[in-house]
């Protein structure tokens, strides 16, 4: 016979059963009565009945269209037909220095020179499409000039600049070279050119050579122009994306790189020496604009014309059209908490003051000012993460060119 406590105990074990039951079933007829929908207040087919996300929100889209036809419209191609209108200035120089070579004609060459190498840092970051297809940066600007081979080339008389092993020796630094040759007094240089007319044709070789490389580019923009503005992918909810090969993704890839590498490193990094192994010993002979030592101003225009880019600002005029920080605004970039676009805003008018306080030439400054050099180039890098990661990030762009140096 069951005693007493084994009645009691089948009967809780089955009290207990019953009321787990009872509560599964409850849960069930909860979970089936659930209204599925967009449970995202920021979509725009958010339900306030939804009490299940079945992953239907549709959200609205950044108008990258007409932020593509603004950046193109009225910074790239405009940008780029300035540089090539300020060629055609060095060119015609360049043919009256050669016919009457005086000291008047060489200064305003150098000067010409100099507005043409300021321009081109308005240029020099669109890297992609046609300026892409030729390497117009490297055949523009390379830094270090090969003198050694630049001197032979014109003792020789013989030259091919299509041929990309003359890229470091030709270019607007071939010009920084010739134009301010060291060792020379401006009448010895005068002198120079006058009983040598290798140097007076290679002058012209590089002016002809420039003008033929950035006529190219701006001819090829005019049929490139529709491809680039109508460049973005839309999937079937709608929605653009920024693959890899997108105008998106070409200009901001274009953008981080040409920061990082060209403008961080190459213009302050090597020559400071932070890139020159354990012993970080100064370079100053790297700087751009190493002879005529303007390399300050053209880092100054580099920094302030990316700026320009970034924030959709017309090339001629400050209207403040789309722009890449509407977008970050748009998607909601924050970093520590405030707007990613304002971080960015700030972090370039810190580079820009502390550029315009260095009290030299930038190739002095790394000998007899090396910590406010230093003091530079650690501002120039806090801006690296910031669009490399944080913007590119925030809109979904993948950094497609090899980071090397390790930061």
């Amino acid at each position: 016979m069951l005693n007493s406590f084994n009645i009691k105990s089948m009967k809780y074990k089955s009290f207990i059963i019953s009321f787990s039951l009872v509560l599964l079933l409850i849960s069930l007829m909860c979970v089936s009565c659930q209204k599925k929908g967009c449970t995202d207040p920021n979509a725009l087919n958010y339900s306030l009945e939804a009490t299940k996300d079945d992953n239907s929100c549709e959200y609205q889209d950044f108008d990258k269209h007409n932020l593509l036809i603004n950046l193109a419209e009225n910074y790239i191609i405009p940008s780029l037909n300035n540089f090539k209108d300020k060629i055609v200035a060095l060119d015609n120089q360049v043919d009256e220095f050669n016919l009457n070579t005086n000291n008047n004609n060489l200064n305003n060459l150098r000067a010409i020179w100099e507005e043409a190498l300021l321009s081109w840092q308005d240029a020099a970051f669109l890297d992609f499409g046609p300026s892409e297809y030729i390497l117009l940066r490297s055949q523009t600007n390379t830094f270090p000039v090969d003198t050694t081979e630049l001197k032979t080339t014109i003792s020789d008389g013989s030259w091919n600049l299509q041929f990309s092993n003359y890229n470091d020796s030709k270019g607007l630094q071939a010009l920084d070279y010739m134009l301010f040759m060291p060792g020379y007094s401006e009448s010895e240089l005068i002198g120079y050119f006058q009983t040598n007319n290798n140097s007076k044709n290679y002058l012209k070789a590089i002016t002809v050579d420039l003008l033929s490389n950035i006529t190219y580019v701006c001819d090829e923009w005019s049929l490139h122009r529709d491809d680039f503005v109508n460049d973005f992918e839309t999937s079937s909810s709608g929605y653009s994306s920024n693959s890899q090969g997108s105008s998106i993704s070409n200009i901001i890839n274009a953008l981080c790189l040409h920061y990082e590498f060209y403008v961080r490193r190459g213009k302050v990094g090597l020559p400071l020496g932070v890139f020159n192994g354990f012993t970080q010993q100064e370079l100053p002979h790297l700087v751009e604009c190493y002879f005529s030592g303007k390399s300050l101003q053209n880092l100054n225009r580099s920094v302030y014309s990316i700026n320009k880019f970034l924030i959709g600002a017309g090339y001629s005029s400050n209207d403040n059209g789309l722009g890449l920080d509407d977008y970050m605004n748009f998607v909601n970039a924050e970093n520590n908490s405030d707007q990613l676009s304002n971080i960015i805003d700030n972090q370039i008018t810190n580079i820009l003051e502390i550029v315009n306080n260095l009290p030299g030439t930038l190739g002095n400054d790394i000998i007899y000012n090396k910590p406010m050099v230093q003091e530079t180039y650690q501002e120039l890098q806090k801006l690296v993460p910031l669009i490399k990661v944080d913007m590119t990030s925030a809109l979904g762009v993948l950094i497609t060119y090899q980071d090397n140096d390790g930061d």
